[in-house]
């Protein structure tokens, strides 16, 4: 059973209809009508904002429900979105594609993770970005949302390893309010980050 899948299903965006806060301001470290990916994307809420703001968006879930919402959502905001229905643990990463992937709470089994940031480091193109916030292991001590086990969850050594290299234009790691929608509620624990591939 596709947990994810299950959960999108009903009527209600369970995350809202309205792009994650951060998001909306790092926008602006996208290349202006740029190609973008969003992962784990969910129902859509922020590829569809970005797609508003005049970027070439494609949103990536496994959940076909997710999909399904996406295409909704854009359609309801007069907006285009290529969703498409995409496993991380299987995902074929094209070299040099996007000028930035977009990254928000998507957490998975390390092998997945590893796999995918792999893909994301091979995938944006020199000069392009990596735009993420993910909930970190600290936010066990918080009931607003997110995985329940550390392994599923982000240390800020972690990301900042992972983007070795890279420029960073953003970096911050701490409490956060977080309202989106019913499953996102109060104060969170959150890494974000914005680098950039080298030229």
């Amino acid at each position: 059973m596709n947990m994810w899948h299950e959960r999108f299903k009903e009527q209600e965006y369970v995350y809202g209809k309205n792009p994650n806060k951060f998001i909306r301001q790092a926008a602006s470290f996208i290349k202006q009508k740029g190609k973008v990916l969003s992962i784990a994307e969910g129902e859509g809420r922020n590829a569809v904002f970005l797609a508003g703001e005049k970027f070439q968006v494609t949103a990536w879930d496994y959940a076909r429900s997710g999909i399904e919402k996406t295409e909704k959502l854009a359609a309801e905001k007069n907006v285009v979105v290529n969703a498409e229905l995409q496993d991380l643990a299987e995902a074929c990463w094209r070299e040099n594609s996007w000028d930035a992937v977009i990254h928000v709470f998507g957490h998975f089994p390390k092998p997945v993770f590893d796999r995918t940031m792999a893909g994301i480091k091979a995938g944006v193109k020199p000069g392009g970005v990596y735009i993420a916030e993910l909930f970190t292991t600290d936010q066990l001590r918080f009931p607003s949302g997110g995985p329940r086990t550390a392994e599923l969850l982000c240390t800020p050594e972690q990301l900042l390893k992972e983007f070795t290299g890279w420029y960073s234009k953003h970096f911050f790691c701490g409490e956060a309010e977080r309202n989106e929608g019913r499953l996102h509620q109060g104060t969170s624990h959150v890494i974000q980050c914005v680098f950039q591939k080298p030229e």
